[in-house]
């Protein structure tokens, strides 16, 4: 509720308003326009001035009147006119415009916000509109503001016309997007091992840079013996005309970890540059040493299933974030990442064994989406004794005793 101070100085304003409008401009040539009389009503008598009050008391007026707006807040309906506050009646009567019509404030400030029988606000809101979790990014976040600024204009934007609009240029804004082969992860793990040379198979194009090899180094040393270089990864369609006629890709391949690990990569680095250039090379070197040369239109090179039996986990994925998708690299040769989930490198799902031959291989763990989660979150401690397991059976438990009453 408004208080008696704030209800005063919006008098005030008015009262301000009205003289300011019977004041002549200084560069003023044209003569003054006499005020419109409404007919029928007496010739208005001059006012006598009013005495100024010096500075202190007015001060100390001011100062009383926050004070008691200050002691009473939630003060009951607003009081008649009293001799402590001015008159402004002759300044409303002369608030006329070219119409004939007064403009009079309002009598007495707004009323409270509506209370329940305890006295407390309504905890729900009346109006409509968006909540923080209904909210998805930037871009409902532009829309619901456009709605609460012109909720007119919304309308116009659902026109028939506006959509016709919109719906001509789609085909100059589309995405571009690639098909790509989609591979369960059944097939990703018979990928993880050396390649089998007695039937023709080659290994990964990085050779001893192959990041199967330094996974092993970094983690049981340098003359460990379960280093390895990959096998080239072939695509499902790729295999098939393998195991046909024995032809394999014009140019060698990588593994599927350093497959992972370039897609990456590079996805980092268009990621960290809204210039990035998808049909630009980018070098691979290890210590001044050339790798090979990759562009960023030329990944991802398959996608993966996601979230379902023979997929992977949501976790396990590359993340593409919505500020991504409105970089040029999004919309151009790398918009399939939009679009196609794609299993990113992360070191921690991997894990070196030795297959039944005594050759050393990769297994994928806490990436699937059929994997227990007490293999993965609840695990045994380690370092503990191991409880007995619990009686199939249990126990029955005494009858109560007959009560003497």
């Amino acid at each position: 509720m408004q208080t008696n101070e704030q209800h005063a100085s919006r008098r005030k304003s008015a009262a301000a308003a009205a003289a300011a409008a019977d004041m002549r401009p200084i560069n003023a040539n044209q003569t003054p326009r006499r005020p419109i009389r409404m007919p029928g009503a007496a010739p208005k008598a001059p006012k006598a001035p009013t005495p100024r009050a010096p500075p202190a008391a007015s001060a100390s007026a001011s100062a009383s009147a926050s004070a008691s707006a200050r002691a009473a807040p939630d003060a009951g309906p607003w009081p008649a006119p009293s001799a402590d506050l001015p008159d402004f009646s002759g300044a409303v009567e002369g608030m006329q415009n070219a119409a004939g019509k007064a403009s009079k404030p309002p009598d007495a400030p707004p009323g409270p916000l509506p209370r329940d029988a305890n006295g407390e606000r309504s905890l729900l809101q009346s109006r409509a509109g968006i909540d923080a979790d209904e909210s998805c990014g930037a871009q409902e976040y532009a829309l619901s503001s456009y709605l609460k600024l012109h909720p007119v204009l919304s309308l116009e934007s659902t026109s028939y016309e506006t959509l016709q609009l919109v719906s001509n240029l789609v085909e100059g804004t589309s995405i571009p997007t690639k098909e790509l082969e989609i591979v369960p992860k059944p097939y990703d793990d018979g990928y993880l091992r050396p390649p089998n040379a007695e039937i023709g198979e080659r290994p990964c194009n990085f050779g001893n840079r192959c990041i199967c090899v330094w996974m092993a180094r970094w983690r049981y040393g340098d003359d460990t013996d379960m280093a390895f270089i990959g096998t080239e990864f072939l695509l499902p369609s790729q295999s098939a005309e393998f195991k046909k006629s024995g032809k394999l890709p014009h140019t060698n391949g990588k593994c599927l970890v350093c497959s992972r690990y370039v897609t990456t990569y590079i996805y980092r680095c268009a990621r960290a540059d809204p210039t990035f250039k998808p049909s630009a090379s980018i070098p691979l070197q290890a210590y001044g040493n050339s790798l090979g040369v990759e562009a960023g239109e030329n990944v991802p090179t398959h996608s993966s299933v996601a979230i379902d039996s023979d997929g992977y986990r949501q976790e396990a994925l590359l993340f593409v974030d919505e500020q991504w998708a409105d970089t040029a690299a999004a919309r151009g040769g790398m918009a399939s990442l939009l679009w196609r989930p794609c299993v990113k490198f992360d070191t921690s799902h991997y894990t070196y064994v030795r297959d039944p031959n005594g050759l050393p291989r990769l297994l994928q763990r806490n990436v699937g989406a059929e994997d227990e989660s007490s293999a993965s979150h609840f695990c045994q401690p380690a370092g503990t004794a191991q409880r007995p397991p619990l009686p199939a059976s249990t126990p029955t438990p005494p009858p109560n005793p007959p009560s003497s009453t």
